[in-house]
């Protein structure tokens, strides 16, 4: 077969870059860690269950802080489970912020991120990180594609989609096609056995983001939405699919350069954007960011493209990101401060 391969790639003049020498090593070093321990951490990937026994254990944990909560559920039966941290100071009226994270299975590094993140919001001593704590409803969800999560931990690496069963017997749709937002215009199809960006049957087909836009669609003083994707390394808004700009797509860009600054200053890591994802990277339709700004006219909707190659990311360096994340909502939360988003 590589033999094949290569005569092909001569053939037809073409160039080829070696990814992976052994793709397979890669997947067992990012489940199966030397350092791994028992205990739920941040030197390795775990599957679903483990996420989301994560998430639920710091509800235990903080009762006075935290509440477990089901942003909806999954095809095929899994609740979609979310942390709410929402500190005393001040608990009345505060603005929310929304994190989405994992819509994409394979990604990994952005439950592994946020979850990080989780951690440092309930643990931390640094006074910016506890008035960050408080000043905001948090609302977080480290994984809102729990089905495909799972099957791309214990099948297929790659997995991108849901798992629902269409009627060909092809799997899964993208779920961030499937918004009720200028579905199926651009970046997506309608073809259902292709492996990438099918956008469903129609909007809102799969169970998951109609039941967590639903949930979405019922919190009341949502300031910001926030979806952490894989692994483009860029800040990106509204609107994914053509060049028409929020109004206040200024604004965004203002508070989304400060967030990069903060973040920066971690890793020197240098992230592209802020800019629509049109502008720097394809046009996409049917996206929960713009679905989000567009039909509840959330004021500051951003999507974090994080690190990686490929998907891949060292379970040992999970942390890295985890403190530029951590950064990046602080600067962003100074940042809309600056702005007079916040009071």
């Amino acid at each position: 077969m590589v033999h094949f391969y290569e005569e092909t790639v001569k053939n037809t003049k073409l160039k080829s870059t070696l990814v992976f020498n052994d793709l397979a090593q890669i997947i067992r070093l990012e489940k199966e860690s030397p350092s791994r321990s028992k205990s739920f951490s941040w030197n390795s990937y775990y599957d679903i269950d483990d996420i989301y026994g994560y998430v639920q254990n710091m509800s235990v944990t903080y009762p006075e802080w935290t509440e477990l909560v089901i942003g909806g559920e999954s095809y095929e039966g899994r609740q979609i489970k979310g942390l709410r941290i929402n500190t005393p100071e001040g608990r009345e009226g505060k603005p929310v912020i929304f994190i989405e994270s994992g819509i994409h299975a394979r990604e990994w590094i952005t439950p592994a991120t946020t979850t990080y993140f989780i951690n440092q919001l309930l643990t931390s001593e640094d006074p910016d990180i506890v008035t960050l704590r408080n000043q905001f409803d948090w609302r977080i969800f480290p994984s809102v594609n729990p089905d495909g999560y799972h099957y791309s931990y214990t099948r297929d690496r790659m997995w991108r989609k849901t798992r629902s069963k269409s009627g060909n017997g092809c799997y899964g749709a993208d779920p961030n096609r499937n918004w009720d937002y200028n579905w199926l215009k651009h970046g997506a199809n309608d073809r259902p056995c292709d492996y990438q960006i099918y956008g469903g049957s129609k909007p809102f087909s799969e169970i998951e983001t109609r039941t967590l836009s639903a949930y979405i669609s019922g919190i009341e003083n949502l300031l910001g939405y926030i979806a952490f994707h894989a692994d483009a390394q860029m800040l990106l808004v509204p609107y994914s699919d053509s060049a028409e700009h929020s109004d206040n797509y200024d604004d965004l860009v203002r508070i989304g350069n400060k967030s990069l600054q903060y973040g920066y200053k971690v890793n020197g890591a240098k992230y592209d954007g802020p800019a629509s994802a049109a502008e720097l990277l394809y046009k996409a339709s049917g996206g929960s960011m713009d679905w989000v700004r567009f039909a509840l006219g959330t004021p500051l909707v951003y999507t974090y493209e994080l690190r990686g190659y490929y998907f891949h990311w060292p379970p040992q360096l999970i942390y890295q990101q985890g403190d530029e994340v951590t950064q990046m909502m602080l600067g962003l939360a100074q940042g809309s401060k600056d702005l007079g988003y916040l009071k």
